[in-house]
C-alpha cells in the first residue's frame, strides 16, 4: 500500500458520507466496546507489578480444617507471623492489618482507612516517600503517615508532615507523606501506623498479637537469598502444634481432624493474589479470572462481530462498484494494484474508526469505571494506543481481504456488458455464515443476561427469615461495656417512633466468628456464633422453633450460661429435632457448659451461595452494633443524626437500611448483569444492521425472480414470505448455535448458587423473542419493498 492508494480511499469516503458514517460509527462501537473490556483484563493482570522484587514477596495463607467448607484465606494472626520470623531462615516478614478510623481535623470528622504495619513493610514493599521519614514514624505509637490522596482530603494540601490529628481523643502527628497506591494493588491503604500504634486498644492488641484463632490481618513474607520456604512453614507449624492456643483444644476435635493440623498454612505468591482461586471470596480485593476470561472473549467478539457488519456492507459495495474496477482494470490496473487499493481503503476506514472509537472509549471511561468498581484510570497509556492503532490496521488488513478478493475476481468484459454484477454463491454464503454468528452471539449474550438478572432477583429478594424493611443499622466504635455507648442505646429507645433497640456484635450480614461445639455422646462440630442483647429477637420479630429466647424480662446480658441455636446447628449437633435439642447442655469448648434454652428459626446471614450455616447465639456486653425497629426511617434515621455528636463527637455516623446491606451480597452480580446487557445490545444491535444490509441486498438480486413471479400470479404474501424465509432460517440456525451455548455458561454460572431461581428455558426463548422481533423490524422494510416492486420498471432496469 501507498499513500496514493489512501487518498484515494478517503476521497471515495467523503464521496459517500451516509455509507463512510455508517461503517465508520459501526466499527468505532465495536473497537471502543474491545478497548474498555481488554483494557480491564489488562488492568486486572497487572496487579502488584509496582512491588519491587515481587516473586519473592509471598502472602501467608491458612485453612481452617475444623470447618466444613472452609477455604484457604490470606487473613492469619500474628502469632504466626512470630513464628515464621523465628524460624531461623532468612526472610522478611510483616502484618498489614486494616480498619476504618475516624480521624478529626478541626470541626470535622472524617473516616480513612488505617492499615497498621511492621517496620519491615518500608523494607518489603518500598513504598516512595515524598516527606518525612517513614521509618521513624512507624516506630512510634502516636504517629501516622498518609497517601497523598488522603492529605488532600483530610488537610486540602500536600504540607502536611508534622501537623496533627485526633483520633478517639488523642493527638497522632503526621510523621511521613507518601506516594499513592496504584490502581491495580492487593494492598490499598489510605494511611500506614507502626505496629505499636495507641490506636489498637489494649483489649484489641491483646486478643490480636496473642491469639492464633484471630485472623485480624495479613502477613507478608519476602524471601531473602538463601531462604527455604518450606523449612520456614515446618518451624511455623511445630511452633503452633506446642502453642497453649493448640494445646487448650479439647482431645475430641483433635481427635476429629484424622491426623491433619487444626491450621494448615501455605505460602501464596504476591504475583497471584488478584486472582488466585484458593482465596475466592474471603478477599474484597480479588478477581475472578473465569469471568475476566469472560469478559475478553466478548470484548472481542464484539469486534469481530463489527468487523463481519463492515465486511458485508464492503462485500456489497464491490459488487456495485464492479464496472470502476472493470474500467481500472482496461487501464492497466494489474490485480495487486486492484487488491492495494481496496486494502488501503480498508484500512483506513479500521484507522478512522480506531481513533473516534478510542474517543468513544474515553467519554465513557467513567460510566464503565463506575460499573465495575475498578479504579482504570492508567488504561490510556502510550502502549495501549499503540496497540490499539495495531489493532485497527489488522482488522483493517483482514476486513478487507475478501472485497480484495471479490474485486481480483472482477472480469471486466461482463462487467462492461452489464454481466456478472452479482455476488458469487461463495461470497453470498460467507455473509450468510456471518450473519448467522452474529445472531447466535446476540441470542447467546441475551439469553445469559436474562439468566443472571433473574438470577440475581430472586436472589436479592429471597426471605432472610425476618422483614427487614423497618430495620436501621447504626455501629458504634465501641460496646456496651462503655457508659457512653450503653447511654446511647437508651436514648435511641426514646426517639418517637421506635419499637425496638437490639445490641449485636457485628451485622447480622456478616457472618464472621465460629466456635466448636458437642452435645453428649456426639462429635465436636463448628457453629457460627453471634453475640446478641436479650431484646435481639424481639426486635428482629423472630419466634421460637421449641423452647423459647431471650427475653428482657427474664434475662441479663451476664447470663452467660444460656445459648439459642438455629434449626441448622440442631441437625449439625445431630439432634433429631428441636424439641430434642432445647434444655439439653452443650460444651462449648474448654469445659465450658452451655445450655440450650430453645431453638430460632434459620435467618439467612449469608447470601444464596450457601446453605443457612449452624449458628449459636449467646448474651454480652461485648456488643455495639445497634439495630432499631421503626416504621419512620426516615424521621428516625434524621433523629439519629441529630442525637449521635452528643455522644460521638470524633466519630463518623453510618446509618444503613438492613435491607441495604442484604441487597450488597449480590453487587458483584448485579455488575455482572448490567456488562452482559450492555454487551447483549452492542451485539444485537450489530447483528440487526448485519441482516438489514443482507435482506436489502437479497432484495436487489431477486428482484428479476419477484417479478417473474408477480407476473405468473404470485400474490403479496408469497413475495413476504419469499423474502422472509431466508432470514428465519438464518436466525433458526443462529438459535441451534447461540442458545446451547448459553444455556451450558448458566449452568456454570448457577452451580455457584445453593438456592437457584426457577430459570427454566424461558430465558432462551426470550433471547430467540427478542432475535425475532430484531430481524422483523430490520427486514420490514425490504419485505415490503418487495411487495411493491412494480414488473414494468424492474424488468426495465
Amino acid at each position: 500500500m501507498i499513500l496514493r492508494d489512501f487518498r484515494i480511499g478517503w476521497r471515495l469516503l467523503v464521496k459517500e458520507p451516509a455509507y463512510s458514517a455508517v461503517v465508520v460509527m459501526g466499527l468505532a462501537v465495536g473497537f471502543a466496546t474491545c478497548f474498555l473490556l481488554l483494557g480491564y483484563v489488562v488492568h486486572s493482570f497487572s496487579y502488584d507489578r509496582h512491588v519491587p522484587e515481587r516473586g519473592q514477596v509471598y502472602r501467608l495463607m491458612q485453612h481452617w480444617n475444623i470447618f466444613a467448607g472452609a477455604r484457604w484465606g490470606d487473613g492469619v494472626s500474628l502469632p504466626a507471623r512470630d513464628a515464621i520470623l523465628a524460624s531461623g531462615q532468612p526472610l522478611l516478614a510483616s502484618a498489614m492489618i486494616s480498619r476504618d478510623v475516624d480521624v478529626r481535623i478541626g470541626g470535622a470528622v472524617q473516616t480513612i482507612d488505617v492499615s497498621v504495619v511492621d517496620t519491615a513493610f518500608r523494607e518489603i514493599f518500598r513504598p516512595k516517600v515524598l516527606a518525612g521519614d517513614l521509618g521513624a514514624t512507624l516506630a512510634r505509637p502516636d504517629a501516622l503517615a498518609l497517601t497523598r490522596e488522603t492529605a488532600l482530603k483530610l488537610f486540602g494540601s500536600l504540607d502536611v508532615v508534622g501537623k496533627t490529628i485526633g483520633i478517639a481523643g488523642q493527638s497522632y502527628q503526621v510523621g511521613a507523606l507518601l506516594e499513592d497506591q496504584p490502581a491495580a494493588t492487593t494492598l490499598p491503604y489510605a494511611a500506614l501506623a507502626g505496629i505499636r500504634t495507641r490506636i489498637w486498644n489494649a483489649e484489641y492488641r491483646e486478643l490480636v498479637t496473642n491469639n492464633w484463632g484471630s485472623s485480624h490481618g495479613r502477613v507478608y513474607i519476602k524471601l531473602l537469598p538463601g531462604a527455604d520456604a518450606a523449612q520456614a512453614l515446618a518451624a511455623m507449624r511445630r511452633t503452633m502444634l506446642a502453642s497453649s492456643f493448640y494445646q487448650r483444644q479439647s482431645p475430641d476435635q483433635i481427635a476429629s481432624l484424622n491426623g491433619r493440623d487444626m491450621i494448615d498454612f501455605r505460602l501464596g505468591p504476591l504475583a497471584d493474589a488478584y486472582l488466585d482461586p484458593l482465596i475466592k471470596g474471603s478477599n474484597p480485593v480479588h478477581g475472578e479470572r473465569k469471568a475476566i476470561f469472560g469478559l475478553a472473549a466478548v470484548g472481542l467478539l464484539i469486534l469481530v462481530l463489527a468487523a463481519t457488519n463492515y465486511v458485508n456492507l464492503a462485500t456489497v459495495r464491490t459488487v456495485r462498484r464492479q464496472r470502476e474496477i472493470a474500467m481500472r482494470k482496461v487501464l492497466g490496473a494489474g490485480a495487486k494494484a486492484v487488491s492495494r487499493h481496496f486494502l488501503a481503503e480498508s484500512v483506513l476506514v479500521c484507522l478512522v474508526a480506531t481513533v473516534i472509537g478510542l474517543l468513544l472509549a474515553w467519554l465513557l471511561l467513567p460510566v464503565f469505571a463506575d460499573l465495575v468498581q475498578r479504579k482504570l484510570d492508567h488504561i490510556f497509556n502510550p502502549l495501549a494506543l499503540v496497540v490499539s492503532l495495531a489493532l485497527g490496521v489488522l482488522v483493517g488488513l483482514l476486513a478487507g481481504a475478501y472485497p480484495a478478493w471479490s474485486a481480483i475476481k472482477v472480469r471486466p468484459t461482463a462487467a462492461l456488458a452489464g454481466r456478472g454484477n452479482s455476488e458469487t454463491v461463495g461470497g453470498l454464503r460467507l455473509r450468510r455464515v456471518l450473519t448467522v454468528l452474529q445472531f447466535a452471539t446476540a441470542m447467546g449474550l441475551t439469553g445469559l443476561t436474562l439468566g443472571v438478572a433473574w438470577q440475581t432477583r430472586y436472589a436479592s429478594s429471597l426471605d432472610p427469615g425476618f422483614d427487614p424493611d423497618p430495620l436501621l443499622i447504626v455501629e458504634t466504635a465501641g460496646d456496651m461495656r462503655d457508659a457512653n455507648v450503653s447511654a446511647f442505646r437508651d436514648a435511641l429507645a426514646r426517639i418517637p417512633g421506635v419499637s425496638g433497640v437490639a445490641v449485636s456484635n457485628v451485622p447480622m450480614t456478616t457472618n464472621i466468628n465460629t466456635n466448636s461445639m458437642k452435645r453428649e455422646g456426639g462429635t465436636t462440630v463448628s457453629v457460627s456464633w453471634f453475640r446478641i442483647s436479650p431484646d435481639f429477637f424481639g426486635v428482629y420479630g423472630l419466634k421460637p422453633v421449641a423452647g423459647r429466647l431471650y427475653d428482657p424480662a427474664r434475662d441479663r446480658p451476664a447470663d452467660e450460661d444460656k445459648i439459642v441455636i438455629n434449626e441448622a446447628a440442631v441437625r449439625t449437633l445431630g439432634f433429631s429435632s428441636a424439641l430434642e435439642a432445647a434444655g439439653k447442655s452443650i460444651d462449648v469448648g474448654n469445659g465450658s457448659i452451655k445450655q440450650v434454652i430453645g431453638v430460632v428459626p434459620d435467618i439467612r446471614d449469608v447470601s444464596a451461595r450457601e446453605e443457612p450455616q449452624p449458628t449459636m447465639y449467646r448474651l454480652g456486653l461485648q456488643t455495639g452494633v445497634f439495630t432499631v425497629r421503626t416504621a419512620d426511617r426516615e424521621g428516625v434515621q434524621h433523629a439519629i443524626e441529630a442525637l449521635w455528636p452528643r455522644y460521638f463527637p470524633n466519630d463518623v455516623l453510618q446509618v444503613q437500611r438492613m435491607s441495604a446491606l442484604f441487597a450488597q451480597s449480590y453487587a458483584d452480580d448485579l455488575r455482572l448483569a448490567k456488562l452482559l446487557a450492555a454487551s447483549s445490545v452492542i451485539a444485537t444491535a450489530i447483528a440487526a444492521f448485519g441482516i438489514y444490509v443482507l435482506a436489502a441486498y437479497n432484495v436487489q438480486r431477486k428482484a428479476r425472480e419477484i417479478v417473474l413471479r408477480k407476473l405468473y400470479g404470485a400474490g403479496s404474501a408469497a413475495i413476504g414470505r419469499l423474502v422472509a424465509r431466508e432470514f428465519l432460517a438464518l436466525i433458526g440456525i443462529g438459535a441451534l448455535i447461540g442458545l446451547p451455548v448459553a444455556w451450558l455458561a448458566l449452568e456454570r454460572y448457577l452451580a455457584g448458587f445453593a438456592e437457584r431461581a426457577p430459570v427454566g428455558a424461558w430465558t432462551l426463548a426470550a433471547a430467540l423473542a427478542v432475535a425475532l422481533l430484531v430481524a422483523l423490524g430490520s427486514t420490514v422494510r425490504h419485505v415490503v419493498s418487495a411487495m411493491r416492486i412494480r414488473p414494468v420498471q424492474a424488468l426495465r432496469e
